[in-house]
Formats: C-alpha cells, structure tokens, sequence
C-alpha cells in the first residue's frame, strides 16, 4: 500500500471513486440478472477502468485501489 502513498491524495481518491462508482454498478446488475447484457457491459467497464490504472500507474497502485474499493 505504501505506493499508493507515493501518489497525490485526490488521484487516489478519485480512482477510488471512480473504482467504487463502476463496482456498484456491476453489483446492482448483478442483482438483478447475473446473465444479462448489462451486467456483462458493467463488469466489461469495471475491468476496463482497472486496466487502465494498471496500465498507467503499475500494478501496485492498481492492487491497492482496488483493496480500497473492496474493503469494508
């Protein structure tokens, strides 16, 4: 987690809000047709953005934001 602390604080809140934002999406979809085309497409944009995070900032960053959004 300490990478993270390397970054400016409203980066990491703002992935993580934009992280959260896209999980609860997919949850919702989820919820209420595990198979449906929505549901794919949320996960598709969940997946996407973390790529992306991946993909800019090393997958450090990326395992901690996604702790941040998955931790009670």
């Amino acid at each position: 987690m300490h990478l993270l602390e390397e970054l400016d604080s409203e980066l990491i809140k703002r992935l993580v809000k934009q992280t959260s934002f896209l999980r609860r999406v997919h949850q919702t979809e989820l919820a209420k047709c595990p198979t449906s085309r929505a549901t794919k497409s949320s996960r598709s944009n969940l997946m996407a953005a973390l790529h992306t995070v991946r993909q800019i900032y090393g997958e450090g960053i990326a395992q901690g934001v996604s702790n941040l959004v998955t931790s009670p």
